[in-house]
């Protein structure tokens, strides 16, 4: 599959992407295919060397895209990306974190030790700061009894084309539920 969101997988040499470690790009096409010039504000949890942050600027032509990540080596600013220091195991970090981005988050994905424990308090914390409409995305699961801890949302569990020998290839969508 060749959508918009792949190439540019490729490009940055991101993983998110059918032919590498996992299949999320095909998924986060379709889902965003007609928001692509609306959403104004992203939020990627883990950005390593920095791909999936310069994936998402060209997805996104509008956004800024935040970046959080615990390793100061990896903390910079570039044309509308800017990293912040912050590790994603602590309430307090994430906390201040989201008082630099801004709680008007369009979308958030969450790609940081991929431990349990870290994606629940992750998501748990973020959550209630967040916008209404936020699409919060956690990545590299391995272990989808996370969901049970994450009741209080709506909670979608994508069918993707998995890489079967990958243990930690389930993305979990969570969404605020609505009356």
């Amino acid at each position: 599959m060749n959508d918009d969101l792949t190439i540019l997988a490729k490009k940055y040499g991101t993983d998110r992407h059918p032919g590498s470690k996992h299949s999320y790009t095909p998924y986060y096409s379709d889902l965003f295919s007609n928001e692509r010039k609306s959403i104004k504000k992203v939020l990627e949890i883990g950005v390593g060397e920095g791909p999936g942050l310069r994936m998402w600027r060209d997805f996104f032509p509008n956004a800024m895209i935040y970046g959080a990540e615990i390793d100061d080596k990896r903390i910079f600013k570039d044309n509308r990306i800017e990293v912040i220091k912050c590790d994603h195991s602590s309430e307090k970090n994430l906390r201040e974190l989201i008082k630099k981005t801004g709680a008007d988050l369009d979308f958030v994905v969450e790609d940081g030790s991929h431990k349990p424990e870290d994606q629940i308090l992750t998501c748990l914390t973020l959550m209630p700061l967040l916008k209404d409409d936020v699409i919060y995305i956690i990545e590299d699961v391995a272990d989808l009894n996370i969901i049970k801890s994450l009741t209080a949302y709506e909670i979608e569990v994508p069918k993707l084309n998995r890489r079967k020998e990958r243990y930690d290839d389930w993305l979990v969508v969570v969404r605020k539920k609505h009356e």
